[in-house]
């Protein structure tokens, strides 16, 4: 079948993605692949006692001399009992029994002979850090539905064995094609690199990323090894003698009546997804942007559709009717026009160069805008 709308195109594909598999793990091992399924509940306070916030003496009442009788770790809770007039030597960071009023700083206390002598203390300064003070018992840290940034991911990842829900990453492989690429020539396979980049910063999975020559053997190999959830393979979807025999698949999708990416290809084998991208640089660009990214949001059930802007055509200057089906263009958007480039050719890797946006005609008045900032 070929098809006439990429967002049924989309749609269509979706439908045999993966169902969404979860998992708990510890917040110590997350990473930035991670989607987030559920809120983090604390479920003790922490740190679990009092604290003190400075080095120096942990005393009960105001007075002049206190008794040393031991000393408060860090790591461990000192159980000792303080009375009145005696004190714990502590570390700020110390963990100090409830009944501690006061943390003298080292600065205002003397020692000698076991006793700490105290020098101009203001009891109004307690230098102490409550239970809880970091996360308090029963608290929720909102993160649903959320890739974690660096500073999210460091200070989670600080709170020891709290069970996480996360959804597992879709698994890629990327096989890109073109004999010419394994020997001299103007310019490096770079489709498959771009689509690999793409899929790591969404934060997906790439186990396997290899270009191979036009081999129809080989591609069969590499494509029948394949046990990732997408594959995708670039280059070769032509009509040239060296181009795969499609004759070997059981075809969903035969092309797409779409400027540029035309000949994309989709066939389903044992529910996993095998799709072929054009290889010219314009189209696999569109197709990973726009495609890719939709699966991507879909799965992650954050966005039914990647976000757009919606324009009037005649805010745009450039000659649609000369565009004999729905195309996806290369354009640039300042802050007051968006310009059309005039070469839209789909091997023009300039276009892709200069690009901060795509613009979708599909034959109506009404324009899609894409942002692409990755």
């Amino acid at each position: 079948t070929i098809l006439d709308d990429i967002f049924k195109t989309i749609k269509l594909i979706s439908s045999y993605l993966p169902k969404n598999k979860f998992s708990s793990i510890f917040s110590q091992n997350l990473n930035n692949n991670h989607l987030i399924k559920s809120n983090i509940v604390i479920k003790k306070n922490i740190p679990p006692q009092n604290q003190s916030s400075m080095d120096g003496i942990a005393i009960t009442n105001v007075g002049k001399k206190f008794k040393i009788i031991g000393k408060s770790k860090l790591n461990i809770f000192n159980k000792i009992k303080v009375n009145s007039n005696e004190c714990l030597i502590v570390k700020t960071g110390s963990l100090i029994p409830d009944n501690i009023k006061y943390i003298v700083p080292q600065e205002q206390i003397f020692i000698n002979e076991g006793n700490a002598y105290v020098i101009n203390f203001n009891k109004n300064n307690k230098f102490i850090r409550k239970k809880g003070h970091i996360f308090k018992k029963g608290s929720k840290i909102d993160f649903q539905n959320k890739y974690l940034s660096f500073y999210e991911l460091s200070s989670i990842k600080s709170l020891k064995d709290i069970k996480v829900k996360i959804l597992q990453p879709l698994k890629f492989k990327i096989i890109s094609t073109g004999s010419e690429f394994t020997k001299d020539h103007f310019i490096l396979p770079t489709n498959g690199y771009y689509l690999n980049n793409f899929i790591k910063k969404n934060n997906h999975i790439v186990e396997k990323s290899i270009h191979i020559k036009d081999d129809q053997k080989l591609l069969l190999k590499e494509i029948n090894n394949s046990k990732s959830d997408i594959t995708v393979i670039i280059g070769g979807t032509g009509k040239s003698k060296d181009d795969i025999n499609f004759e070997n698949f059981n075809l969903i999708i035969d092309g797409l009546d779409l400027k540029p990416g035309r000949p994309f290809k989709l066939f389903i084998k044992k529910n996993k997804i095998y799709m072929f991208f054009p290889g010219n640089p314009c189209s696999s660009f569109v197709l990973t942007n726009i495609i890719i990214k939709s699966l991507i949001e879909i799965y992650n059930n954050r966005k039914s559709q990647i976000k757009y802007d919606l324009i009037d055509i005649n805010n745009v200057k450039f000659n649609f009717k000369i565009l004999k089906r729905k195309s996806f263009l290369f354009g640039l958007r300042d802050q007051k026009s968006i310009k059309v480039f005039n070469n839209q050719e789909s091997s023009n890797l300039k276009n892709i160069l200069y690009a901060n946006c795509l613009i979708y005609y599909d034959r109506t008045n009404k324009l899609r805008l894409y942002q692409i900032n990755d």
